[in-house]
């Protein structure tokens, strides 16, 4: 591991655990164990290794998310979304960690200027989340042919899947309420 990937392996992990304001330069120095030196040869800014960060949680969250969207049926999907997300929510997913709620999420409270460029990468794994729904749900026989279908079905199982994770993460994991396979057939299937 280079020390770069090792400087953004730790700052995401405190990233994530804390908070972005939370976490200050030093914090990074001392839990890397790398000079100040070190980390701005690789980083002009906080905000440039914040970046960093939500880069390398977009793509192990995005590949994860794509696995478990993967299924040849679109209820399948819906019912491996919300399946896959319980278990996030329940620390059994190593990959992505122990739950902390969404990065990106609370990457977008901290930097609610939408012009921000941490802001502007928040929105745009949102959008790829969008889009990994909808490339899983055209995938289907079902939906193959009807893509306003897809992406109104994507939508509603986007907002299902934010609204979860906020749940999930305010409420500790307590009186979580995963959504019914009569419900999911029901979005998919309507």
């Amino acid at each position: 591991m280079t020390k770069q990937e090792h400087i953004v392996n730790t700052a995401l992990t405190l990233f994530y655990t804390k908070g972005l304001h939370a976490v200050g330069i030093n914090e990074i120095l001392a839990e890397s164990n790398v000079a100040k030196k070190t980390l701005y040869n690789h980083f002009i800014s906080k905000d440039e290794l914040i970046c960093a960060c939500l880069a390398k949680r977009d793509t192990h969250f995005s590949r994860w998310f794509e696995e478990i969207c993967n299924k040849p049926f679109a209820i399948e999907v819906a019912i491996s979304l919300f399946a896959g997300l319980e278990l996030w929510f329940t620390n059994q997913v190593p990959k992505l960690g122990d739950f902390n709620g969404c990065f990106f999420i609370n990457a977008a409270a901290e930097y609610p200027d939408a012009q921000h460029p941490i802001a502007i990468q928040c929105m745009q794994h949102k959008k790829t989340i969008l889009d990994i729904i909808l490339t899983a749900l055209l995938a289907t026989p079902e939906l193959k042919n009807n893509k306003v279908k897809a992406l109104e079905i994507a939508h509603t199982l986007l907002t299902l899947k934010e609204g979860l994770i906020c749940q999930a993460r305010v409420m500790h994991n307590q009186s979580l309420v995963m959504p019914s396979i009569t419900l999911l057939k029901h979005i998919t299937q309507s």
